[in-house]
């Protein structure tokens, strides 16, 4: 298996990294069950919330995945909560097509661990479309565990 690294983003994948996340994030609330236009907010909103600054923005790390040096994923952490209970909450992990299945996103989880460690922090949340089975099987086998559950019926 390649080496896999996390390193910190640079500004010119930032801009292109941005856009498809953004349209990402808008397609997954649509497909869970938002109308478009509502996705398009909570998308745009949401990111300037937590991204007013880009990449210089505080408590955000928009990190690299690199395996054997080429780019193959992103990953996307902040650190949010009262001054006296911090967490890291991932906001986003995704690899390229060409690159999934090969277990790099389960060693960059690994190595999330460390930088959030460093950081002086001792819990990792983050959310799930519970349509995405491959993502919660990862995040299970892991070692994460549901700390809340939303649930829907279409009629």
């Amino acid at each position: 298996m390649s080496d896999v690294i996390i390193t910190p983003m640079v500004e010119s994948e930032f801009a292109i990294w941005l856009d498809q996340s953004k349209k990402n994030y808008r397609d997954e609330n649509h497909k869970n069950g938002m109308t478009l236009e509502e996705a398009q907010k909570k998308s745009d909103d949401d990111f300037g919330r937590h991204l007013p600054d880009g990449l210089k923005s505080v408590d955000q790390y928009v990190m690299s995945i690199k395996a054997s040096g080429e780019w193959v994923g992103t990953l996307w952490f902040g650190v949010r909560g009262a001054a006296d209970n911090r967490k890291a909450f991932i906001f986003d992990i995704v690899l390229n097509e060409s690159a999934k299945g090969k277990g790099y996103g389960k060693q960059a989880m690994t190595l999330l661990e460390d930088e959030v460690k460093k950081l002086g922090l001792r819990h990792i949340g983050l959310h799930v479309f519970g349509h995405n089975t491959v993502a919660r099987n990862l995040y299970t086998k892991l070692g994460y565990e549901i700390t809340n559950l939303n649930m829907e019926k279409v009629l």
